[in-house]
């Protein structure tokens, strides 16, 4: 019988006289650890077109003189128009952050690069999509475009109202704060709010819409605040399991819960399980080098000056390994 060999990815290199290992299916891989990469713009773009999303979301892979990264755009309705409804405004696309790739980086890595900025590009717009009245003004409280140093200069007056609740004053506390709150223009209404023997606070929500959708978390405090904050965090993490059970490469829905864990860490294993082969010790030491080479390749070289004398003091605390500490020190 024949054995099927994995064929590597573009940007790949098995490493001289790397070892196989059988998988339980019968089929010989070279493991990724044995592996030594080398990306370019075509071999990442190759990786990005075995990715598939959702179509508002494009993923772009381009080249600076800084090097490689990857973006997320997200195609969404423009909300600066001036429209009377939203059926007449246009659609836009904007941009999120760039993330680099280094050439080095394992094709593994680059794909959950992808993962996590679809992440956090979906969570830059559930931000924008949860509103409070305050003052009879609609603000965006959670949104990521703060003036954070004006909130460092404001810590005080951020801090002078938070306090706990008696049950019966938080409760009409939460009945008010519901009238000014939504989320995509939806509203809450309260179906639910009792002690667990654990100490928590249960709270039940149904979200108005024309399927009533029902939402419910946990609050460890009484507290208004610590409420509001726990609903923002419960439509980030919905979002966040949206991308884990839709996020396909090569149509396979890796992060998805659905996934046997139980199998995975047996692939884990068998892939493994060669590092215990020793009869490849002239191999591992091979390996072992090269995985050296790659490690130091990513040690930073700052700059003196205050910062670097902040890291630099951080470092003495715990005093790293020689070859692992920045190349000032």
């Amino acid at each position: 019988m024949t054995l099927a060999i994995e064929s590597l990815l573009a940007g790949e290199t098995a490493l001289d006289n790397a070892p196989k290992t059988e998988l339980a299916d019968g089929r010989l891989c070279v493991p990724q650890h044995y592996l030594s990469y080398n990306h370019t713009l075509k071999s990442v773009e190759a990786l990005i077109l075995d990715i598939e999303y959702d179509i508002r979301y494009p993923v772009f892979v381009g080249q600076e003189q800084a090097g490689l990264y990857i973006q997320v755009g997200v195609i969404g309705v423009d909300n600066y128009q001036n429209k009377t409804n939203a059926t007449e405004a246009e659609t836009k696309i904007v941009y999120g952050r760039k993330w680099r790739v280094e050439p080095q980086l394992p094709s593994s890595e680059i794909i959950q690069t992808v993962f996590l900025a679809l992440k956090k590009a979906r969570e830059h717009e559930v931000r924008e999509l949860f509103r409070l009245q305050h003052n009879e003004k609609t603000t965006t409280p959670f949104n990521n475009h703060h003036d954070l140093p004006l909130l460092v200069r404001s810590e005080q007056r951020l801090q002078s109202s938070i306090s706990n609740s008696s049950v019966s004053d938080f409760n009409q506390q939460l009945e008010q704060v519901l009238k000014s709150v939504s989320y995509d223009g939806r509203q809450f209404e309260l179906l639910s709010f009792m002690k667990r023997p654990s100490g928590q606070y249960l709270i039940e929500l149904v979200i108005k819409q024309e399927m009533k959708t029902y939402i419910g978390f946990f609050l460890n405090q009484l507290n208004i605040n610590q409420f509001l904050h726990q609903l923002m965090q419960h439509f980030i993490d919905a979002s966040d399991r949206h991308v884990d059970e839709h996020f396909r490469y090569c149509g396979f829905n890796r992060f998805s819960w659905n996934n046997s864990v139980a199998a995975i860490a047996e692939i884990s294993a068998e892939v493994r399980q060669l590092h215990k082969d020793e009869t490849l010790d002239n191999f591992h030491q091979h390996w072992q080098q090269t995985n050296y080479e790659t490690d130091r390749s990513r040690i930073p070289n700052p700059a003196p000056g205050e910062l670097w004398d902040k890291i630099h003091r951080q470092l003495k605390q715990f005093s790293p390994q020689e070859h692992t500490l920045p190349v000032n020190g």
